[in-house]
C-alpha cells in the first residue's frame, strides 16, 4: 500500500509507493505538494494500479522529456529511415532539450508545451512547427502506453509560425522538353546520368528511386515501372525500402521513355558482355565503370545542360527539381490531383496540394473561367 503523509513544514500532503525491480531490490516513487490528503491518495492509487498492471520503473518515472524523446528516436527511427529524415528528428530533440532541460516528461503541461511551439515558430515556418508537433505527438503514444504520462499534452495546441516564402523550383514545359531531347540524343553508358535525367522528367521519381531500379522492375509489355525499393547512393549500403508505404507504386510510362530504356538495356548488355562483367543485381543505371552514379554527378550533369542550352535559372536547378517539373506539367495539363499524388508516391492529396498550391490556384482560376463560359 502507498504511504500517505503530511509535510509538517508547509502542511502539504505527500505519497510514497514502494516496489521491487527485476533483481528484487526495493525502490520507491514519491510525490509531494498536494493540498489535500484525498488528492495525494488518488494520485498514489493511480501509481498502485500502474504497478500492478505493467510494473514500475524509476528510470521511466523520472525520465526527462528530452531524454525520453532521445530514447524514442534511437529505438524507432535511427537506422530505420533515411539519414536526412532521422536528422530532422535529432534537430527536434536538440530544440526540446534546449527548451526543457531536465524537466521530467510527466511534468510537462499543455501550456508549457504551447510556449515551446510558439518559441519554435518565431524562427520557423508553420509547416515546420506542425512537423515538430507531429514528431512529439507520435512519441507520446508510446509514453501513454507505458503509462509514463496520463494525457497527451499535444492535443488542441495552436500551430503557428512564420509565413513561408519558399517556392518550389521547376522547369517550364518547353525547357523540360529541351533537356529531355538533349539527354535522349546524347545519353550513353559513359554519360548515364543523362538517361536518369530523362527518366525523372517523364516519371517524377526521386533520385534514390531512379538508381534503385532493376531490370525486373521494368515491364516492357505493360509499359510500367515498379517502384519497390531505393538505392542508398550516399553511403552505398545497397538497396533500401522506399521512403513511405505510399512510395510503393507502379506507374505508367510513355513510348519514348520505354524505347529509351530498351536502348539502354541493349547498350548495357553489349558493353558488359565485351567487358566480361555480370550485372548480377540487374541495376538499370550502372555506368561503364560498374558504378551507381551519385546524386552529385547527376546534379553536375543537369547543371552543365542548363549552361549548354542557355536555360536561365538562378540558381540553377538540381535533380530534385525534375520531380517538381513532372508534377507541375501534369497539373498544368489538367491531370487530377488524385492521380498526381499516386504517381508521385504521396500518402494523400493533402501533401500534393500543399506542395503545388500555386499551380492549383492557377488551375482553379482557369476552371472558374471555363465554368462561367459554359453558362453564357
Amino acid at each position: 500500500m502507498a504511504h500517505i503523509y503530511k509535510n509538517e513544514h508547509d502542511g502539504t500532503w505527500n505519497y510514497r509507493v514502494y516496489y521491487r525491480d527485476a533483481t528484487g531490490k526495493r525502490h520507491s516513487i514519491n510525490k509531494s505538494g498536494f493540498k489535500k490528503q484525498s488528492d495525494a491518495k488518488n494520485a498514489a492509487a493511480l501509481i498502485e494500479i500502474k504497478k500492478s498492471e505493467i510494473g514500475l520503473s524509476r528510470q521511466n518515472e523520472l525520465i526527462t522529456f528530452a531524454n525520453y524523446f532521445k530514447k524514442w528516436v534511437q529505438t524507432y527511427k535511427e537506422g530505420r529511415y533515411y539519414p536526412n529524415t532521422v536528422n530532422k528528428y535529432w534537430a527536434a530533440e536538440k530544440f526540446i532539450r534546449k527548451h526543457y532541460g531536465s524537466i521530467q516528461l510527466k511534468k510537462v503541461t499543455q501550456s508549457d508545451y504551447q510556449k515551446m511551439l510558439d518559441a519554435y515558430g518565431k524562427d520557423h515556418v508553420t509547416d515546420s512547427v506542425s512537423l515538430l508537433n507531429s514528431y512529439v505527438r507520435t512519441s507520446l503514444r508510446d509514453a501513454l502506453d507505458e503509462r509514463i504520462i496520463n494525457y497527451d499534452f499535444t492535443s488542441h495546441v495552436i500551430i503557428q509560425g512564420k509565413q513561408s516564402n519558399k517556392e518550389i523550383k521547376y522547369f517550364e514545359l518547353e525547357e523540360a522538353n529541351i533537356i529531355r531531347k538533349f539527354c535522349l540524343d546524347t545519353a550513353s553508358m559513359r554519360y548515364i546520368t543523362k538517361y536518369e535525367i530523362a527518366l525523372a522528367i517523364a516519371t517524377g521519381l526521386r533520385y534514390g528511386e531512379v538508381v534503385g531500379l532493376t531490370w525486373d522492375d521494368i515491364d516492357f509489355d505493360k509499359k510500367t515501372v515498379n517502384v519497390n525499393k531505393t538505392y542508398d547512393y550516399i553511403k552505398r549500403t545497397g538497396f533500401k525500402s522506399p521512403k513511405t508505404k505510399s512510395s510503393y507504386r507502379v506507374i505508367e510510362i510513355d513510348d519514348i521513355t520505354l524505347n529509351m530504356l530498351r536502348r539502354l538495356k541493349i547498350e548495357q548488355a553489349k558493353l558488359f558482355l565485351k567487358q566480361g562483367y555480370k550485372n548480377k543485381k540487374g541495376y538499370v543505371f550502372i555506368n561503364y565503370a560498374h558504378q551507381i552514379p551519385t546524386d552529385n554527378a547527376a546534379n553536375k550533369a543537369l547543371d552543365q545542360i542548363q549552361t549548354d542550352k542557355e536555360i536561365s535559372k538562378d540558381p540553377k536547378l538540381t535533380f530534385h527539381a525534375l520531380r517538381h517539373t513532372h508534377a507541375s506539367i501534369l497539373i498544368a495539363n489538367g491531370v487530377s490531383l488524385e492521380y498526381v499524388a499516386a504517381r508521385l508516391g504521396h500518402a494523400d492529396t493533402v501533401i500534393t496540394s500543399k506542395t503545388y498550391i500555386h499551380l492549383l490556384k492557377d488551375r482553379r482560376e482557369k476552371d472558374a473561367e471555363l465554368a462561367v463560359q459554359i453558362f453564357q
